[in-house]
């Protein structure tokens, strides 16, 4: 008898154990079966501005907004438009383009996607300041539903860019809207994630959809953490308090490519830094003065002390990875006696005082101080003003800032977005944030949207770069490299050059 005691008190030992095993928690504090996880915590920069849909669209904005919302067509690794909630198109004439609806696609709350969706969405866009420009070229007047699952664009004029454009209109549901749904607070979408909860200065949570229609998330709750500085997150993804850092800066990068169970990645991307020159307030609504500044600073000491081997020296206004960057620019090299010169003709040949605002990241903290240094060389005295990143975005759409540094992502990979926003007289100053107009500029950018001629876009988009080099409403400082580190048990994780991020279609070890 004690031997059979014996014998069942082992047993339910085993058992025990085993059923422990199941569910013990790794070390990372995740459980689940080989190959799968409950959470996944992703370490990015700033808090969002918006969760809408149609609102503003700085990078933290926009790659969340890509996990909770679909867009009509999805963009593939070389920049072309694939299928996305549209599965098919085709144009019938320049002005005619067909949309085909991918079918059996629901919204988070159960509504299933159709037509009517696509063509309230498009209305939507058109009334936003920050995506009008997606779908400004659409006639909403001819624009028709054809049924269910097909929809007519009807546009103004011939558009170039319009397949790329509409890679970045992200869909939500009419029926919630019409209800009184808020996209800001409680958004509803179609993507690979569900909104949960935001936890402002925090985090935001999201659950896995698991009815999406592509590739389900291997793990159930997606936490992306606000985390400020690039060191903190390094800490982070070094001690697996995260399991994916967003944007690392150059100096963190070396302890982290010595660690083996971090994989550190980098891409060229479509963004690039730039200080801007409000070209609407003085000084700065003097052109020789803003060649004086370009000259005055040295572009190269700036990159290799700030991005310390990482990115390369801008000479123009969209990097070299955008369909339509002119590889002929010269851009500006450092010369104080041109500067100098510059400054007299300007009519400051004793200089003046300004104050360069800021966001409190590091990156521009130090960018700022070499500025402030090296203009102090031609008699230009900088106050540097420091602000948290949603008060500092505020004061750039408020146009009240005299110079400032910012980055601008070409997300689209076309030129068209990388210059007719920013740079487009009358455009928002969410993106013409220079508040800047030329109508040479107009002209050439206005035949670079129009024309289906490929030639004739990228003719006309080299020549509108050299007239932005030469009226200089930038310093252009720096076209960047879009970076991120993971755990390394982590696969098939990928850096995009437009900084949207997948993370539902990686796997783990």
């Amino acid at each position: 008898m004690k031997k059979i005691m014996s014998l069942l008190l082992a047993l339910v030992m085993v058992l025990a154990l085993l059923a422990g095993c199941g569910s013990k928690p790794s070390n990372d504090g995740q459980g689940g079966a080989s190959g799968t996880r409950d959470s996944l915590t992703v370490a990015v920069t700033a808090e969002p501005k918006s969760l809408d849909a149609h609102g503003a669209n700085d990078s933290t904005s926009t790659m969340i907004k890509h996990l909770v919302y679909d867009t009509l067509l999805k963009q593939a690794e070389d920049g072309s438009a694939s299928p996305g909630l549209v599965e098919s198109w085709e144009y019938e004439d320049d002005l005619t383009l067909n949309l085909h609806v991918r079918q059996g696609v629901k919204f988070h709350n159960g509504e299933a996607l159709d037509a009517n969706d696509i063509l309230y969405n498009i209305k939507r866009a058109q009334g936003s300041d920050f995506t009008n420009w997606i779908v400004s070229t659409v006639d909403l007047e001819q624009s028709q539903v054809v049924d269910e699952n097909t929809l007519q664009l009807k546009l103004t004029k011939p558009t170039g860019a319009l397949l790329s454009q509409l890679c970045f209109l992200y869909i939500v549901d009419e029926q919630t809207m019409e209800n009184g749904g808020d996209m800001e607070e409680a958004p509803i979408g179609t993507g690979p994630f569900v909104f949960d909860q935001w936890y402002r200065g925090d985090r935001i949570d999201l659950k896995t959809n698991t009815e999406y229609w592509g590739t389900v998330a291997p793990f159930n709750t997606l936490v992306m953490r606000v985390i400020g500085e690039s060191s903190s997150r390094a800490m982070e993804i070094e001690s697996g308090g995260v399991d994916i850092a967003i944007n690392i800066a150059s100096n963190d990068m070396a302890n982290l490519e010595a660690n083996p169970e971090v994989s550190l990645m980098k891409k060229a991307g479509y963004s690039n830094s730039f200080i801007g020159l409000n070209c609407s307030l003085e000084p700065f609504n003097n052109k020789a003065l803003r060649q004086a500044i370009n000259y005055a600073l040295d572009r190269e000491a700036i990159v290799s002390a700030v991005y310390n081997g990482t990115g390369s020296v801008a000479n123009g206004p969209i990097a070299p990875t955008i369909w339509g960057y002119d590889p002929s620019l010269k851009g500006y090299e450092c010369d104080i006696e041109k500067a100098k010169a510059l400054m007299a003709e300007a009519g400051y040949p004793n200089g003046f005082e300004v104050t360069l605002t800021i966001s409190d990241s590091q990156e521009r903290v130090d960018i700022a101080e070499m500025v402030q240094n090296q203009l102090g060389k031609i008699g230009i005295t900088v106050t540097v003003e420091p602000l948290e990143n949603a008060t500092y975005l505020d004061r750039i759409i408020a146009g009240s800032c005299q110079m400032f540094i910012l980055g601008w992502v070409t997300n689209t990979g076309d030129a068209d977005y990388g210059m007719y926003e920013p740079f487009y007289t009358g455009q928002p100053t969410w993106c013409n944030t220079a508040i800047y107009g030329n109508p040479e500029v107009d002209k050439l950018l206005d035949i670079g949207q129009q024309s289906t001629d490929s030639d004739v876009r990228y003719d006309a988009y080299c020549q509108a770069q050299q007239l932005i080099v030469e009226d200089a409403p930038w310093v252009f400082l720096c076209n960047k490299e879009e970076t991120a580190a993971c755990r390394s048990d982590i696969q098939g994780f990928q850096v995009p050059p437009s900084g949207r991020y997948e993370f539902n279609t990686i796997t783990f070890n």
